[in-house]
């Protein structure tokens, strides 16, 4: 291990709650992706759509938050992943017309998701402060 990632990695356990807490969070927000479009009676190209992308982001989102509490440090490529999804969330209601309960809904799931995992992929990539 480098001088780098040794500060890196003393950084992250310094925000070690904050980010387990993050990883927590993107976790729900992609289950709230998957779960929306059931609820809010959306039209069916459009649940197919975010409950299999809800889905695989909670695929990344779980062995994001499962590899920081084996190791205490993000993993970035689960993390990056996760971010990817949350912002697919995010755009996903503008290209399908979906309503305001589904458009709303999976957007705030797309945020919650997208900026946890971004400040886990940013507390993994800054350099140590």
């Amino acid at each position: 291990m480098t001088a780098a990632e040794t500060r890196a990695r003393s950084a992250e356990r310094r925000d070690e709650g904050f980010l387990l807490g993050g990883a927590v969070v993107a976790v729900i927000g992609c289950l709230l992706a998957t779960a929306t479009p059931l609820v809010a009676g959306a039209p069916t190209a459009f649940v197919g759509s975010m409950v299999s992308s809800g889905l695989l982001g909670t695929v990344f989102a779980v062995q994001s938050l499962r590899l920081f509490r084996r190791d205490s440090a993000v993993a970035l490529a689960p993390a990056v992943l996760t971010t990817l999804f949350g912002v697919w969330f995010m755009a996903a209601p503008l290209l399908y017309n979906v309503g305001f309960l589904a458009t709303a809904g999976t957007q705030l799931a797309g945020l919650l998701t997208s900026v946890f995992a971004t400040y886990m992929v940013v507390a993994r990539i800054a350099p140590a402060r």
